[in-house]
């Protein structure tokens, strides 16, 4: 009996360690919490920043850097959180210092690390297991359960659909595990399906994969986007689809019985079903469309009632992605209770990872190398230091830098992502790669020392106001001390128009440069209200050390590189639904991001010292409106694109409701709707760009046609 059995004979409660503080570990720390009978006594992570802001958001004691420093801590169990290509690594020596561990999909990446690791948790006496949360899916646990009941038969057929957008697609963000090699995407998103089709039909015995399209992300980097996989199980068949990037989410699971269907849609957490009657062919399709209609309204109510319920504060969150994470968290803690295998334990893992090596067993397992750059030499005369480099607006600042004949350093936290025209220009010398981040401070001075001009276009963010001052805030003002402390020349600060108030009773009904930052910052979203903090410290700054600083605020930034719904045209509700932030009549401030580069260029050359302490708003005059950008959208991608017209006191009055519904319910940390903040989105006050049309000689283009060639048909279809 190892030391994790002895104290859980001895009826002590369960220490729990959580390794990796993502966006999922905000699912399984409070889960664990709600247990009983476990305690969160650490969260481990290397990025102490992010560890620090989760352990204190949950009250976890504990923050570690490395799984090295759990030894001291006497933990039963690790949730392993850690990107996938990760786990096995990590999951090989926790098992070796004796502690268990519960670790997301997917396991590991191959089935021989799997069943090393099944093997490796048998002879230490500890538990694993993985986190399959669609198989607890609220859909497809009542789908089991009819299955189970005999109502269709036998299992002869299942047929599924996994047609899903990706965020990371739209916003051209290729930087993650999931798209360094073709077959990935199967392991991080088609091992859902997969994972139910295996509870099905047992082990796959043989599968055929056909490759429907595919798209090159960047050169050598291939991505499929749609696959048609036909396969046969122990106990039947099965046909695949998987379409990853994709406008319109179908995710459905259809099971062919030899006496009737059954069909979940986890989509909408639907379950419909058809049986075979006594009665003629006219009277049973009546009965079955009926009886299908009845159970679609059914389980819509029951999801419509579990949101208020949830939503007035008079019920439990019941939405069927938190109750599939819950349910397969507290499945697995039930079964170490019991000293039962878990029903997710290391064999049930090994065999759905065969049936996605058996999906990709023709799909190239290379992944996208990661660059081999040089180190980054001393600053060379008339240094560019980029910060925010490989985003939408960074990548085409550094071309254009490095176009002019300039110098260009940029800091990032990793290589493998890198855009190729980036890498070409590093591995040419001329262009400085150095590994950091904002919150590193030896990077940073290194990157600075010797530079004679700053661009800081990292963005930083959050979804809380500690969270965006720390980004923010806090990490542009290292930057703007270590300029000071090196000498730099000039210290560009990247801004937004959503600093000022642009609501349609401005001041002198236009905006000019000299316009201030909102007075009001307290009625703004936490990101406005980060870029005014920003932008207020850097003037600080300026004035009393002498900061050499430029501050620029674009518009609403247009061009191939962005997803396409822009939140300036109004709210998407869906991808092809804007409610306008008002009409949707008027001219907005767009302008081409080329522009914008441009104008960086343009201040790194300008020779004087006169545009130090200005504000520069970097905005076009393009006569188009909201309503105009929408339909010409939805005419160059022949999507079905709507814009909705809504006037702002309706949306106010509707942003309030909302608001009192959500305070009945005791939802904490509600702010009140800022109808100053409704009031600015609208954009209707023009820009004037004064300063940068007249000391830069900058020219956006601004010619209606012309324009929408470089900022809407560039999405043409």
């Amino acid at each position: 009996m190892n030391q994790s059995q002895e104290r859980r004979s001895a009826g002590v409660r369960r220490r729990v360690a959580v390794v990796g503080a993502g966006y999922i570990a905000d699912y399984h720390v409070p889960i664990l919490q709600s247990l009983g009978n476990v305690d969160v006594v650490a969260i481990v992570d290397s990025y102490g920043p992010r560890a620090q802001t989760l352990a204190q958001r949950f009250g976890v004691p504990r923050v570690l850097a490395s799984v090295d420093e759990l030894a001291d801590l006497s933990v039963d169990l690790v949730h392993l959180l850690t990107p996938p290509d990760t786990h096995a690594q990590l999951a090989r020596k926790l098992l070796e210092m004796g502690v268990g561990v519960f670790v997301e999909k997917p396991f590991v990446l191959s089935t021989a690390e799997s069943k090393e690791l099944e093997a490796l948790a048998a002879k230490k006496g500890v538990a694993l297991g993985v986190n399959h949360n669609n198989v607890f899916h609220p859909a497809w646990t009542r789908l089991l359960a009819r299955l189970q009941s005999g109502e269709i038969g036998r299992v002869e057929h299942v047929q599924v659909t996994w047609n899903v957008p990706l965020a990371q697609l739209d916003a051209f963000d290729y930087s993650h595990w999931m798209f360094r090699a073709p077959r990935n995407i199967v392991f991080e998103q088609a091992v859902h399906p997969l994972g139910q089709v295996h509870q099905l039909l047992g082990r796959v015995k043989s599968a055929t994969t056909t490759i429907l399209s595919q798209k090159e992300l960047h050169p050598g980097q291939t991505f499929v986007d749609r696959w048609s996989i036909s396969a046969v199980g122990e106990r039947g068949t099965a046909q695949v689809y998987l379409a990853f990037g994709q406008g319109f989410t179908r995710s459905t699971v259809q099971v062919i019985g030899s006496d009737g269907s059954l069909e979940a849609d986890l989509q909408h957490n639907t379950l419909t079903g058809e049986e075979k009657t006594v009665f003629l062919d006219f009277w049973n399709s009546y009965l079955a469309s009926t009886r299908r209609g009845k159970s679609l309204a059914r389980d819509g109510r029951r999801g419509l009632v579990n949101w208020l319920r949830f939503t007035l504060g008079l019920g439990k969150r019941e939405d069927a992605f938190f109750v599939g994470m819950r349910d397969s968290i507290r499945d697995f803690h039930r079964a170490l209770d019991r000293d039962e295998r878990p029903s997710n334990g290391g064999r049930e893992a090994t065999e759905v990872l065969e049936w996605c090596e058996a999906s990709v067993a023709n799909v190239p397992a290379e992944c996208a190398k990661e660059p081999v750059l040089p180190a980054p030499g001393p600053a060379r005369p008339g240094e560019v230091v980029v910060l925010g480099a490989t985003g939408f607006i960074g990548r085409r600042t550094v071309d254009k830098l490095l176009d002019s004949g300039h110098p260009v350093t940029i800091v990032a936290r990793r290589s493998h992502s890198l855009p190729p025209e980036i890498v070409a220009a590093a591995q040419e010398g001329r262009l400085r790669f150095q590994r950091g981040s904002l919150e590193d401070p030896k990077a940073l001075h290194a990157a600075l020392e010797g530079a004679h001009t700053v661009i800081q276009l990292a963005t930083g963010g959050g979804d809380t106001w500690e969270k965006v001052e720390r980004s923010m805030v806090q990490g542009t003002v290292a930057v703007a001390r270590a300029a000071i402390e090196h000498g730099v020349k000039r210290f560009v600060y990247v801004s937004s128009v959503a600093a000022l108030y642009t609501g349609p009773d401005v001041a002198g009904g236009t905006i000019d440069d000299s316009t201030a930052t909102d007075p009001r910052p307290e009625l703004r979203p936490i990101y406005s209200r980060g870029k005014i903090a920003a932008e207020q410290a850097l003037l600080e700054l300026h004035r009393k050390e002498g900061l050499p600083l430029v501050i620029t605020r674009p518009g609403i930034v247009l061009g191939a590189g962005t997803a396409m719904q822009h939140s300036g045209y109004g709210l998407w509700t869906r991808d092809n639904h804007c409610i306008g932030w008002g009409h949707g009549d008027a001219p907005i401030p767009g302008v081409w991001v080329d522009d914008v580069a441009d104008a960086f260029l343009k201040i790194v050359e300008y020779p004087k010292a006169d545009l130090h302490g200005e504000a520069l708003n970097l905005c076009a005059r393009p006569p188009i409106t909201p309503v105009e950008y929408v339909n010409e959208l939805g005419r160059v991608t022949g999507r079905a694109l709507h814009f909705h017209p809504r006037a702002l006191w309706l949306s106010q009055a509707m942003e309030i409701g909302k608001w009192i519904v959500k305070k009945a319910g005791r939802r904490a940390g509600l702010e009140f709707p800022s109808w100053r903040d409704l009031k600015s989105r609208a954009l209707v006050p023009p820009f004037t760009a004064r300063i940068a049309r007249e000391k830069l000689d900058w020219k956006p283009v601004e010619e209606r046609e012309a324009f929408l060639d470089r900022t809407v048909r560039v999405y043409r279809r």
